[in-house]
Parts: structure tokens; sequence; C-alpha cells
């Protein structure tokens, strides 16, 4: 019987009430007080403890994957939720001056720690797995094909490898070439490595694929784009071989081309043409070299971002830049349905050589327009040129960006023909009415000018021309900053001594429109 169990045994009840029972009611009761308030102070010191899995995996989320494993060490708990974390990223430490046996006593750690981390794990899923390897010694390159392999196992949904962007041998997608989970892919560096007896992707579930610094022939661009039926978004900086981008799918909604590069090893003029006639948003970005850019079919673009530059040569100034101005006509003919447009100063310079008054729509139904411009004084008509061009626009954004003294573009023969020409130096002139600014242009947004920058009287050219001919415009806003001789903003704020002076100036502008106001203020 229960009652004859002698006083130091345990029963079947709970330590606790075995306590009570021997030490009396009053002791009993100041001993429980004492654990309750043990419990609480360590419940207190640790509310960590107390937090979901799916919370302290979002929280490792955040962290370096090393960090999150040196709290396997608290307890079994820290443990099991380190073997389950579902985002795993590494990266291996950049290179010493010292270099030879010091960068392989770094190698060799690394190594063993991705190895450790993969076999302790003890979930078969990975939402994120991302190795970040600024150089590319042997014995990392003797794991990574097994590391791939394991996250492509593991069904990740999020994978990203960034090798050293002059890394050119290692085959990048024959290990995850197959891999129906993945949802967003991210590669840098490498080569396709796509054989024609292994050259099929199976990437069912990716929305959005960048890649960097590869090299991709017509084979393996339509192998990508024909294993991603349901890819919404590609990106591509920096990469080259290809010459045909051909997107068919109805669900792609995005394509950005961010420099591109022609190998050296190719014969022949560099050509580019894209074909996506399902496509929303297409924005060409970079540097490109001399060469052929088309587009074969953009009748569904919306939007359309033209901030790149390519290279033009001394002869071209001879045929009064006639190849670089074919090139930017044909692009925006084929975006003529598009309602938003991005330019940046290559395009403002090779559309300053069409002439005023004899400028067709190129962009009929364009409704919002931004431009890049640095804002010199011939800069200015290129900004009109666009607005004549632009017969809809309702929203117009002056952007300026880079440091006056940085060379963009075009040589140093096409600025000093520019300022050549007498129409650039005089005061602002249109010998048409310019039709958005009789009867759609409303707000104009000005942003990073700088007071102190002598290109401010061009600018300011520019803003008393549109408020003289805006005649439904209904707001000017004027952000003014400091910028820095990178071209990058201060944090200082501008001297109000020149602000009070450039509103003042603004303030004795003749006014087309009787409710336009306009604000000029920092930050």
């Amino acid at each position: 019987m229960a009652a004859s169990a002698c006083p130091g045994s345990l029963c079947p009840l709970c330590g606790r009430h075995r306590i009570l029972a021997v030490a009396g009611d009053d002791n009993g009761e100041e001993v429980e007080q004492q654990q309750q308030r043990q419990r609480q102070q360590e419940e207190d010191d640790d509310r960590t403890s107390l937090l979901p899995d799916g919370v302290v995996h979002h929280v490792f989320s955040f962290l370096p994957t090393s960090d999150v494993f040196r709290s396997r060490a608290l307890s079994a708990r820290w443990r099991s939720l380190c073997d389950t974390v579902p985002t795993l990223a590494f990266s291996l430490p950049r290179r010493g001056g010292g270099g030879g046996s010091a960068a392989e006593a770094a190698e060799d750690p690394f190594c063993s720690f991705v190895d450790a981390v993969l076999v302790l794990r003890s979930s078969d899923h990975i939402a994120k797995f991302h190795l970040d390897l600024p150089h590319l010694p042997p014995k990392v390159e003797s794991k990574l094909a097994s590391w791939l392999w394991f996250a492509t196992a593991c069904r990740v949904k999020d994978l990203r490898l960034e090798l050293p962007r002059s890394e050119k041998r290692y085959p990048v997608l024959r290990s995850i070439r197959d891999c129906p989970s993945l949802v967003e892919l991210r590669l840098c560096g490498g080569r396709v490595g796509l054989e024609s007896s292994s050259g099929v992707i199976n990437w069912a579930s990716l929305r959005v694929l960048s890649m960097a610094c590869l090299r991709l022939t017509d084979d393996e661009m339509r192998a990508v784009l024909a294993g991603s039926p349901a890819l919404e978004s590609l990106e591509l900086q920096r990469c080259g071989g290809a010459a045909r981008i051909e997107v068919r799918s109805r669900r792609m909604r995005e394509l950005v081309i961010d420099g591109w590069k022609h190998p050296s090893s190719h014969r022949g003029s560099p050509r580019l043409e894209v074909s996506a006639p399902h496509l929303e948003t297409l924005r060409l970005r970079g540097d490109f070299p001399r060469m052929e850019l088309r587009l074969a079919e953009a009748g569904s673009v919306t939007e359309a971002e033209l901030d790149f530059s390519m290279r033009v040569d001394r002869d071209d100034r001879f045929d009064y830049y006639k190849w670089p101005r074919k090139l930017a006509r044909g692009i925006l003919q084929k975006l003529r349905n598009a309602t938003k447009f991005i330019f940046g100063c290559w395009y403002l310079q090779v559309l300053s050589r069409l002439e005023e008054g004899d400028l067709p729509p190129l962009l009929p139904n364009c409704n919002s327009l931004i431009l890049n411009t640095r804002c010199r004084s011939w800069e200015r008509h290129c900004i009109l040129n666009m607005i004549e061009s632009s017969p809809q626009v309702e929203r117009l954004v002056i952007k300026m960006v880079q440091p006056f003294w940085k060379s963009v573009e075009f040589d140093m023969d096409f600025e000093a023909f520019a300022y050549g020409t007498q129409k650039y130096l005089g005061p602002l002139k249109r010998k048409n009415k310019l039709e958005c600014l009789d009867q759609h242009l409303r707000q104009v947004d000005v942003v990073r000018f700088d007071p102190r920058d002598h290109r401010s009287s061009s600018l300011l050219g520019l803003v008393e021309f549109i408020l003289k001919e805006a005649r439904v415009l209904d707001r000017m806003l004027i952000n003014a900053c400091k910028v820095d001789a990178d071209g990058s903003n201060s944090s200082e704020a501008p001297d109000p001594r020149k602000l009070l002076e450039v509103s003042q100036s603004i303030l004795r502008h003749q006014r087309a429109s009787k409710n336009a106001q306009v604000v000029l203020y920092y930050g």
C-alpha cells in the first residue's frame, strides 16, 4: 500500500507532492514557493525558448549559418532547431595577402563546416541555400557539385550561387538542371555547361531567374527558357554569347538586360535580338559594346527603361551619328504601346540629333516620362525633343545623375560638335507649340537638384520654359540636395542662401497655368 512506503521513496505522484507530505505543511509551502520562483526566473531569463519553432527559424534566417549552429550547445531543443533550420548560407572567407598555405588553411575549415552542417540535417526540406564563393580553390570546387546536389535533393526553393566573376570553367547548371522545386534562382560566374545529350532543364516552378557574368549559346538560352514554363522575371547581368532571346511564355512579365559582353572568341559583329510578344516590362541598362540591338516583338510592353550606353566610334561623327540614331529609332518603334518610359543620358544624346519641328511622335502613348540627365546646356534641348515626341505625357520627371565631370557614353568629339551648334547655347525656343505642354502635362518632378552646381542655371532655364508653356500644369516639385564630388547625396542640407536665390528666381517666372504650384524642398 502507498501508506506503507518509506518516507524517502518516490511514489507515482510527482516529486513536489511527495516533498510536501514528508516536510510538513509549513516547510513544504516554502519549498514549493522557492521552486515556483526559480522556474519563473528561468522563464523570464530565457523567453526565447518559449517561441514557436517557426518564429525561431525566421530569426535564424537573418543570422550567418555559423552563428546559428553555435546555438546547438544550448540544449536538446536548440539542437533540433538548428538541424531543421530551412535557411542555409555559407560564405568562403576572402583571401588575404598571404596566399599559399595560409589560404589553403582557411579553405579546410570552411569545407569541413559545410559538410558537417549538411550531415547533421534531420530535415529533407531547404527553403534557401546560398553559397558565396569569392574564389574557387580546388578543394571547394571538388565539393561544390555534392553541395548543390544535396540542395536539389532537399527540394530547395531559393538557390543562390556566387562564383568569381572571372570564373569561366565551372558548369553551374550541370548539378541543378533537374530541380522542379526551384522558385528563385540566382547564378553568378562559371559557365552554363549543358551538353547536347543532357541539355534538358526541369525548373517547373521557377518564377525568378537572375544570371550574371555567364556566357550562353543560343541553344543554352533556349533550353533555359523552355525548361522554365512558369518564369515571370528574367535578369541577365553582363552576360553574353547568345544572339537571340525569344520569350514566348505568357507568364513572363519582366526582362532585364543589364550590360552585355561580346566574347572575344566570337567572329563577326555582335548582335542581339529580343522577341517577347507578351512582355510587360523591359529594362535595358548598363554598358553594351558597339552592336546591333533589335527588338523583334514587344507589342505588350507597358513600361520600358532605356538607360544603357553603347560605344560610339570617332567615325560616327562624320555621318551625323546615323548608326546610333537608327538603332534608337528602331527600338522606340517597337515600343509604341508603352505608357511609361525611363531614358538615360546615352539615349538623350542620340535623340538630340533629331531636329526640332521635324520630330515624329515616337512615344505616342507615353503618359509618364522619366529622364536621367546631367542637364548640361545642350541636354535641355534633348529633353524638349523628348517632350515633343511624347504628345500625351502627363507626368515628367527630370533626375540629375552622375557628377558633371564624369565622362559618359559619347566621346569628346560629340560634345564639341554639340557645343559648336549655336542653338545649344542660346535661350530655349521652339518653332511649334508642344502638344503635351499645351494640353496634357500636369506634374513635373525635378530630383537631386544641387543649387551650388553651375548646371543649375541650365536647369532653371528649362524650368522657366516649362512654366511659361505648360497651360494645364498643376504642380512642380523641385527636390534640392547637396551632391558630393562622387555623385552621391550628401547628408548636409543645401546652402539656405542658394535656396532662397533659386526660389526668388522661380517666383519671377511667368506661368501659363494659373493653378500651377511650385514647391522647392530638400530632404
